[in-house]
C-alpha cells in the first residue's frame, strides 16, 4: 500500500512538540510494510527516502492550500496522513486518496480558541471543521482528546498515543553541567518549564505560583514567546527577570535542554489545556525526578500519581517541600507509535 505523509511544515521552523511527533509518526510508518512517500517543502531534512516528493513554494499560504493539494493528487497514494495541521479545504473534492488527520488538540474550536490570534484561529477552525466531517479517520494522541472529539465528529477516531522522541532514549548520560554555565545556574537551584509562552499555558499563574512555592529557586522558561498585548504579563516577566528570579532562554537545542532538565530541582507546567504535553515526559527521561502539573484531565491520564498537581487559578497555592519523586518504574512512552501504527496499517493494508 502507498502512504503519503505531509511534512511540508518542517522546513524553516524550530522543531518542538508537534514537529517531533510528526517525525516520529513518519519513522513509525517506515516500519510498516508499505511504500511511504514524505511530502516536504524544499528538502527532506530527515532521511534519504527515494520516494520523497518536494514542493518548491515561497508562500506559506499557497503552499498549504494550493501546492500541497496538487502534490497529493500527483502522488495518488492510497492513504494520505496530515500529522500536524488540517489539510487544504479542496482536498476533499476529486481526490481518490483516503485522508487521515491527526488531531493533537481542539483549541481552534473549544473555549480556549480566544487564546489564539483571530486570523489564525479562524483559518484553522474552518479547515479543522471540514476535516472532522470528511476524513476517512482521525488519529489522536490521548483518551482525553478522543473523548473531546466525540462532540465534534462522527468519523472513526483512533488513539495511537503520544511518542517521546528517540533523542531522549538513555539521555541522562548526555546531560552536562557545562550547559548550565551559560545562564549561571547551579544544579538543584532552579525549576524548569518548557512550552511556548502564550495565554493557554497560563504564564502569569506560573510566575505567581513558582515564586510562592519557593522564592529561593529560580524559574527557567524554555520556549518561544508569542506576541502578546498582555501588558501585565510583560510587566511580570520584566520584573522577575530584572530581580534574577526568572531566566528566559528562548529556543535551545536538544542537548542543552536535556542538561537543563537533568539538573533542575523540578519540572513545572501549569497549562489550562493540553492535548498531551511532551515536556514532563522529556524531563523524566532526562533525569528530573519531580514533576509539578496543573490539575487537568490529560495530566491525570498520563502521569497518574507521579506528579504534584496544582489547581488552576487557585488563590492560595500551598505546596509542601520536599516534593515527592517520580516512581523508579514510571513508564515513558518510547516507541508507542511504532506499535500502534503497525496495528493501524498492518502488513500493507488498511486494517481499520
Amino acid at each position: 500500500m502507498k502512504i503519503a505523509i505531509d511534512l511540508t511544515f518542517l522546513y524553516g521552523r524550530k522543531w518542538t512538540g508537534i514537529e517531533y511527533y510528526s517525525i516520529d509518526l513518519y519513522r513509525a510508518l517506515l516500519h510498516t510494510e508499505n511504500e511511504i512517500y514524505p511530502i516536504v517543502h524544499e528538502r527532506n531534512d530527515i532521511d534519504n527516502n527515494p520516494h520523497t516528493q518536494v514542493i518548491h513554494s515561497g508562500s506559506r499560504l499557497i503552499l498549504e492550500n494550493v501546492s500541497l493539494s496538487k502534490m497529493v493528487r500527483k502522488v495518488d497514494a492510497d492513504i494520505v496522513i496530515f500529522p500536524a495541521f488540517p489539510p487544504p479545504i479542496d482536498i476533499w473534492y476529486a481526490c481518490k486518496s483516503r485522508i487521515y488527520v491527526v488531531v493533537h488538540d481542539l483549541v481552534p474550536l473549544n473555549k480556549f480558541r480566544m487564546t489564539m490570534p483571530k486570523i489564525q484561529r479562524n483559518y484553522y477552525a474552518i479547515k479543522l471543521k471540514k476535516a472532522l466531517r470528511k476524513a476517512s479517520g482521525i488519529i489522536t494522541i490521548s483518551e482525553s482528546i478522543k473523548k473531546e472529539l466525540s462532540f465534534y465528529t462522527d468519523r472513526p477516531v483512533y488513539n495511537c498515543g503520544e511518542n517521546i522522541s528517540s533523542e531522549y532514549l538513555n539521555c541522562e548520560k548526555k546531560g552536562t553541567q557545562e550547559h548550565l554555565k551559560r545562564w549561571n545556574l547551579e544544579p538543584d537551584q532552579y525549576m524548569i518549564s518548557v512550552s511556548t509562552i502564550e495565554p493557554r499555558k497560563n504564564p502569569k499563574y506560573l510566575l505567581s505560583v513558582a515564586e510562592k512555592m519557593n522564592p529561593k529557586k529560580k524559574l527557567v522558561l524554555v520556549g518561544k514567546m508569542r506576541k502578546t498585548r498582555d501588558r501585565e504579563l510583560q510587566r511580570m516577566l520584566e520584573e522577575a527577570v530584572s530581580r534574577g528570579n526568572v531566566i528566559v532562554t528562548g529556543y535551545i537545542d536538544t542537548d542543552c535542554l536535556i542538561s537543563l532538565y537533568k539538573y533542575s530541582y523540578a519540572f513545572i507546567l501549569l497549562s489550562g489545556y493540553e492535548g498531551f504535553g511532551r515536556g514532563p515526559f522529556e524531563a523524566v527521561a532526562s533525569g528530573c525526578r519531580r514533576i509539578i502539573l496543573s490539575d487537568i484531565d490529560i495530566f491525570r491520564e498520563t502521569f497518574h500519581d507521579n506528579a504534584t498537581y496544582i489547581p488552576l487559578n487557585g488563590k492560595d497555592v500551598c505546596v509542601e517541600f520536599p516534593l515527592p519523586k517520580v516512581d523508579n518504574d514510571f513508564k515513558i512512552p518510547f516507541n508507542v507509535l511504532d506499535i500502534n501504527i503497525m496495528k493501524l496499517f498492518k502488513q500493507g493494508r488498511n486494517s481499520v
